[in-house]
């Protein structure tokens, strides 16, 4: 199956950013069967949270434009912004590495055969 990650990522290469920080995500897919990934976007989102405060309003607007992800990753994440997105069937990871080396620690632990990621792109 084909997944769709996204990285909360300010210059596309680090996973640097909070989630309610990230004013941008890098979007890769990742392919379980050819355990293989590519980086295929930017989405520009307004961040969620406004000085340490956040509302349910802006966790929805952030996954309004990433609607089609399987899992969030993030340097880091709120306990509420956490308990919102995996309400919404969307896991969320704390991985603050670049994204490649991210992307193949998702790929060597396999996370969506232990998570069940329930969205995909492609069978």
């Amino acid at each position: 199956m084909v997944y769709k990650l996204a990285f909360a990522s300010n210059d596309g290469v680090n996973v640097n950013e909070h989630f309610g920080a990230a004013g941008s995500f890098t979007i890769a897919e990742l392919d379980t069967q050819k355990e293989d990934c590519e980086i295929i976007e930017t989405r520009r989102t307004d961040p969620s949270c406004k000085g340490g405060s956040h509302e349910t309003e802006s966790f929805a607007n952030t996954l309004s434009i990433l609607s089609d992800v399987s899992a969030i990753v993030a340097q880091r994440a709120g306990p509420g912004a956490k308990k919102y997105i995996t309400e919404r069937g969307i896991k969320v990871y704390e991985i603050p590495l670049t994204i490649e080396q991210a992307l193949c620690l998702l790929l060597e632990e396999k996370c969506w055969e232990a998570d069940k990621w329930q969205y995909h792109t492609k069978n």
